[in-house]
Protein backbone atom coordinates (compact mmCIF):
# COMPACT_ATOMS: atom_id res chain seq x y z
CA UNK A 1 0.00 0.00 0.00
CA UNK A 2 1.22 3.50 -0.83
CA UNK A 3 2.96 5.02 2.20
CA UNK A 4 1.54 8.40 1.22
CA UNK A 5 -1.94 6.96 1.63
CA UNK A 6 -0.95 5.59 5.01
CA UNK A 7 0.39 9.01 5.96
CA UNK A 8 -3.14 10.36 5.48
CA UNK A 9 -4.67 7.28 7.07
CA UNK A 10 -2.80 7.72 10.34
CA UNK A 11 -2.69 11.52 10.42
CA UNK A 12 -5.43 11.64 13.04
CA UNK A 13 -3.30 9.47 15.32
CA UNK A 14 -0.61 12.14 15.68
CA UNK A 15 -2.06 13.77 18.76
CA UNK A 16 -2.39 10.38 20.41
CA UNK A 17 1.25 9.71 19.58
CA UNK A 18 2.35 13.03 21.02
CA UNK A 19 0.56 12.10 24.22
CA UNK A 20 2.24 8.71 24.08
CA UNK A 21 5.64 10.33 23.60
CA UNK A 22 5.16 12.47 26.67
CA UNK A 23 4.26 9.37 28.64
CA UNK A 24 7.43 7.66 27.51
CA UNK A 25 9.59 10.35 29.11
CA UNK A 26 8.18 9.53 32.50
CA UNK A 27 7.75 5.82 31.90
CA UNK A 28 9.94 2.96 32.98
CA UNK A 29 11.44 0.13 30.99
CA UNK A 30 10.01 -3.32 31.62
CA UNK A 31 11.99 -6.41 30.71
CA UNK A 32 10.09 -9.57 29.82
CA UNK A 33 10.95 -12.86 28.16
CA UNK A 34 9.38 -13.31 24.72
CA UNK A 35 8.94 -17.03 23.94
CA UNK A 36 8.60 -16.26 20.23
CA UNK A 37 11.96 -14.53 19.85
CA UNK A 38 13.42 -16.53 22.75
CA UNK A 39 14.94 -13.33 24.10
CA UNK A 40 14.62 -11.06 27.10
CA UNK A 41 13.18 -7.81 25.73
CA UNK A 42 13.20 -4.34 27.24
CA UNK A 43 10.21 -2.24 26.13
CA UNK A 44 8.62 0.98 27.28
CA UNK A 45 5.18 -0.13 26.10
CA UNK A 46 2.94 -2.39 28.13
CA UNK A 47 0.74 -5.01 26.48
CA UNK A 48 -2.45 -2.99 27.21
CA UNK A 49 -0.87 0.02 25.45
CA UNK A 50 0.11 -2.17 22.50
CA UNK A 51 -3.43 -3.53 22.23
CA UNK A 52 -5.02 -0.08 22.52
CA UNK A 53 -2.76 1.35 19.82
CA UNK A 54 -3.46 -1.51 17.42
CA UNK A 55 -7.22 -1.36 17.95
CA UNK A 56 -7.25 2.39 17.44
CA UNK A 57 -5.45 2.13 14.12
CA UNK A 58 -7.54 -0.90 13.08
CA UNK A 59 -10.72 1.17 13.38
CA UNK A 60 -9.24 3.79 11.06
CA UNK A 61 -8.15 1.12 8.55
CA UNK A 62 -11.63 -0.41 8.52
CA UNK A 63 -13.15 3.02 8.00
CA UNK A 64 -10.89 4.00 5.11
CA UNK A 65 -10.72 0.66 3.28
CA UNK A 66 -13.52 -1.60 2.09
CA UNK A 67 -14.15 -4.47 4.48
CA UNK A 68 -15.00 -7.67 2.60
CA UNK A 69 -17.68 -9.85 4.18
CA UNK A 70 -17.77 -12.73 1.71
CA UNK A 71 -19.05 -15.70 3.79
CA UNK A 72 -16.87 -18.24 1.98
CA UNK A 73 -13.67 -16.24 2.47
CA UNK A 74 -14.50 -15.42 6.09
CA UNK A 75 -15.17 -19.08 6.81
CA UNK A 76 -11.77 -19.97 5.38
CA UNK A 77 -10.05 -17.32 7.52
CA UNK A 78 -11.91 -18.50 10.63
CA UNK A 79 -11.13 -22.15 9.93
CA UNK A 80 -7.40 -21.51 9.60
CA UNK A 81 -7.04 -19.00 12.42
CA UNK A 82 -8.86 -21.38 14.78
CA UNK A 83 -5.89 -23.74 14.40
CA UNK A 84 -3.10 -21.14 14.32
CA UNK A 85 -4.08 -18.90 17.23
CA UNK A 86 -3.89 -21.60 19.95
CA UNK A 87 -0.28 -22.43 19.00
CA UNK A 88 0.98 -18.82 18.92
CA UNK A 89 3.64 -18.03 21.51
CA UNK A 90 1.86 -14.99 22.91
CA UNK A 91 -1.34 -15.95 24.71
CA UNK A 92 -2.06 -12.45 26.04
CA UNK A 93 -3.53 -11.16 22.78
CA UNK A 94 -6.76 -11.48 20.84
CA UNK A 95 -5.84 -12.04 17.19
CA UNK A 96 -8.42 -10.64 14.79
CA UNK A 97 -8.40 -11.21 11.02
CA UNK A 98 -10.10 -8.90 8.52
CA UNK A 99 -10.30 -9.02 4.72
CA UNK A 100 -10.12 -5.63 3.01
CA UNK A 101 -10.00 -4.20 -0.47
CA UNK A 102 -8.10 -1.07 -1.43
CA UNK A 103 -10.25 1.63 -3.04
CA UNK A 104 -8.18 2.16 -6.20
CA UNK A 105 -5.85 -0.76 -6.91
CA UNK A 106 -6.14 -3.88 -4.80
CA UNK A 107 -2.82 -5.72 -4.59
CA UNK A 108 -1.85 -8.98 -2.83
CA UNK A 109 -1.03 -7.66 0.61
CA UNK A 110 -1.20 -8.48 4.29
CA UNK A 111 -0.18 -6.50 7.33
CA UNK A 112 -0.36 -6.83 11.09
CA UNK A 113 -1.02 -4.10 13.63
CA UNK A 114 0.25 -4.10 17.22
CA UNK A 115 -1.70 -6.25 19.63
CA UNK A 116 -3.34 -8.64 17.18
CA UNK A 117 -5.36 -7.05 14.33
CA UNK A 118 -4.30 -8.61 11.01
CA UNK A 119 -5.52 -7.50 7.59
CA UNK A 120 -5.45 -9.48 4.33
CA UNK A 121 -6.46 -8.02 0.97
CA UNK A 122 -9.02 -9.62 -1.31
CA UNK A 123 -6.33 -9.82 -4.02
CA UNK A 124 -4.15 -11.96 -1.78
CA UNK A 125 -7.09 -14.21 -0.90
CA UNK A 126 -7.58 -14.73 -4.64
CA UNK A 127 -3.88 -15.56 -5.12
CA UNK A 128 -3.62 -18.36 -2.54
CA UNK A 129 -4.62 -21.84 -3.72
CA UNK A 130 -5.11 -23.74 -0.46
CA UNK A 131 -5.63 -23.48 3.28
CA UNK A 132 -1.98 -24.37 3.76
CA UNK A 133 -0.84 -21.43 1.64
CA UNK A 134 -3.13 -18.99 3.42
CA UNK A 135 -1.91 -20.38 6.74
CA UNK A 136 1.62 -19.44 5.69
CA UNK A 137 0.50 -15.83 5.21
CA UNK A 138 -1.47 -15.63 8.45
CA UNK A 139 1.31 -17.37 10.39
CA UNK A 140 3.85 -14.87 9.03
CA UNK A 141 1.74 -11.90 10.13
CA UNK A 142 1.14 -13.48 13.54
CA UNK A 143 4.91 -13.79 13.78
CA UNK A 144 5.24 -10.01 13.44
CA UNK A 145 2.76 -9.54 16.29
CA UNK A 146 4.37 -12.15 18.52
CA UNK A 147 7.85 -10.68 18.01
CA UNK A 148 6.48 -7.15 18.69
CA UNK A 149 8.18 -5.87 15.55
CA UNK A 150 5.84 -2.89 15.19
CA UNK A 151 6.24 -1.83 18.82
CA UNK A 152 10.01 -2.14 18.63
CA UNK A 153 10.03 0.04 15.52
CA UNK A 154 7.76 2.54 17.20
CA UNK A 155 10.00 2.67 20.24
CA UNK A 156 13.06 3.21 18.08
CA UNK A 157 11.41 5.77 15.80
CA UNK A 158 9.64 7.77 18.42
CA UNK A 159 12.57 8.62 20.68
CA UNK A 160 13.51 11.79 18.85
CA UNK A 161 9.87 12.73 18.39
CA UNK A 162 9.36 12.39 22.14
CA UNK A 163 12.12 14.89 22.76
CA UNK A 164 10.63 17.25 20.21
CA UNK A 165 7.19 16.92 21.72
CA UNK A 166 8.57 17.67 25.17
CA UNK A 167 10.49 20.66 23.80
CA UNK A 168 7.49 22.29 22.14
CA UNK A 169 4.97 21.46 24.84
CA UNK A 170 1.43 21.77 23.52
CA UNK A 171 2.45 23.56 20.30
CA UNK A 172 2.53 21.08 17.45
CA UNK A 173 4.17 22.64 14.40
CA UNK A 174 3.88 21.28 10.86
CA UNK A 175 7.44 19.89 10.84
CA UNK A 176 6.77 17.81 13.95
CA UNK A 177 3.51 16.53 12.52
CA UNK A 178 5.27 15.49 9.30
CA UNK A 179 7.94 13.74 11.33
CA UNK A 180 5.33 11.87 13.34
CA UNK A 181 3.55 10.89 10.13
CA UNK A 182 6.72 9.45 8.64
CA UNK A 183 7.61 7.56 11.81
CA UNK A 184 4.13 6.12 12.12
CA UNK A 185 3.93 5.22 8.43
CA UNK A 186 7.25 3.39 8.50
CA UNK A 187 6.04 1.52 11.56
CA UNK A 188 3.73 -0.66 9.48
CA UNK A 189 5.36 -0.60 6.06
CA UNK A 190 9.06 -1.01 6.55
CA UNK A 191 9.99 -3.88 8.79
CA UNK A 192 13.66 -4.70 8.54
CA UNK A 193 14.64 -7.71 6.47
CA UNK A 194 15.67 -9.43 9.69
CA UNK A 195 12.15 -8.90 11.03
CA UNK A 196 10.63 -10.37 7.88
CA UNK A 197 12.80 -13.47 8.06
CA UNK A 198 12.02 -13.87 11.75
CA UNK A 199 8.30 -13.67 10.95
CA UNK A 200 8.81 -16.34 8.28
CA UNK A 201 10.54 -18.56 10.85
CA UNK A 202 7.71 -18.13 13.33
CA UNK A 203 5.13 -18.69 10.60
CA UNK A 204 6.65 -22.08 9.78
CA UNK A 205 6.72 -22.93 13.48
CA UNK A 206 3.01 -22.17 13.87
CA UNK A 207 2.08 -24.02 10.67
CA UNK A 208 3.82 -27.15 11.91
CA UNK A 209 2.20 -26.92 15.33
CA UNK A 210 -1.25 -26.39 13.77
CA UNK A 211 -0.86 -29.36 11.42
CA UNK A 212 -0.44 -27.43 8.16
CA UNK A 213 2.10 -28.26 5.47
CA UNK A 214 4.88 -25.68 5.94
CA UNK A 215 6.23 -26.27 2.43
CA UNK A 216 3.06 -24.57 1.16
CA UNK A 217 4.82 -21.35 2.10
CA UNK A 218 7.41 -22.11 -0.56
CA UNK A 219 4.75 -22.66 -3.22
CA UNK A 220 3.05 -19.40 -2.31
CA UNK A 221 6.33 -17.47 -2.32
CA UNK A 222 7.09 -18.81 -5.79
CA UNK A 223 3.64 -17.81 -7.06
CA UNK A 224 3.95 -14.39 -5.46
CA UNK A 225 7.39 -13.96 -7.03
CA UNK A 226 5.99 -14.80 -10.47
CA UNK A 227 3.09 -12.39 -9.92
CA UNK A 228 5.31 -9.47 -8.90
CA UNK A 229 7.63 -10.00 -11.87
CA UNK A 230 4.70 -9.39 -14.20
CA UNK A 231 3.70 -6.14 -12.49
CA UNK A 232 4.99 -2.68 -13.50
CA UNK A 233 7.60 -1.14 -11.23
CA UNK A 234 6.07 0.98 -8.48
CA UNK A 235 7.72 3.68 -6.43
CA UNK A 236 5.95 2.39 -3.35
CA UNK A 237 5.21 -1.26 -2.80
CA UNK A 238 4.40 -3.51 0.12
CA UNK A 239 7.14 -5.82 -1.12
CA UNK A 240 9.75 -3.06 -1.52
CA UNK A 241 11.33 -3.62 1.88
CA UNK A 242 11.00 -7.38 1.96
CA UNK A 243 14.02 -9.66 1.51
CA UNK A 244 14.61 -11.28 -1.86
CA UNK A 245 12.16 -14.08 -2.57
CA UNK A 246 15.10 -16.49 -2.82
CA UNK A 247 16.16 -15.61 0.72
CA UNK A 248 12.68 -16.18 2.08
CA UNK A 249 12.20 -19.44 0.19
CA UNK A 250 15.57 -20.67 1.41
CA UNK A 251 14.70 -19.90 5.05
CA UNK A 252 11.24 -21.47 4.81
CA UNK A 253 12.68 -24.62 3.27
CA UNK A 254 15.37 -24.82 5.94
CA UNK A 255 12.76 -24.46 8.70
CA UNK A 256 10.24 -26.78 7.05
CA UNK A 257 12.51 -29.53 5.75
CA UNK A 258 15.76 -29.06 7.66
CA UNK A 259 17.72 -28.73 4.43
CA UNK A 260 18.35 -26.41 1.50
CA UNK A 261 18.06 -27.50 -2.12
CA UNK A 262 20.67 -26.93 -4.82
CA UNK A 263 18.32 -24.45 -6.50
CA UNK A 264 18.25 -22.42 -3.29
CA UNK A 265 22.01 -22.05 -3.49
CA UNK A 266 22.12 -20.91 -7.11
CA UNK A 267 19.06 -18.64 -6.98
CA UNK A 268 20.63 -16.16 -4.59
CA UNK A 269 18.85 -12.93 -5.51
CA UNK A 270 15.40 -13.48 -6.99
Amino acid sequence: MNPLEYGKLFFTMNYFLLFLCAGLLGGCVTSTYNPGTEQQEALLFSTPTEIALGEGVAKKVEKDLTVIKDPKLLEQIDRISARLVPVADRKDLSYRFTIVEMPEEDQPNAFALPGGPIFVTKALMDLVKSDDELASVLGHEMGHVVAKHAMKQLQASIGMQALQAAAIGTKTDSQTIRGMNLAFTSLFLEYSQADELEADRLGVKYMKAAGYDPTAGIRFMERLRDYTRKQPMRQYSYFRTHPYFADRIRLIRQQAEGKISFDDYINQKN
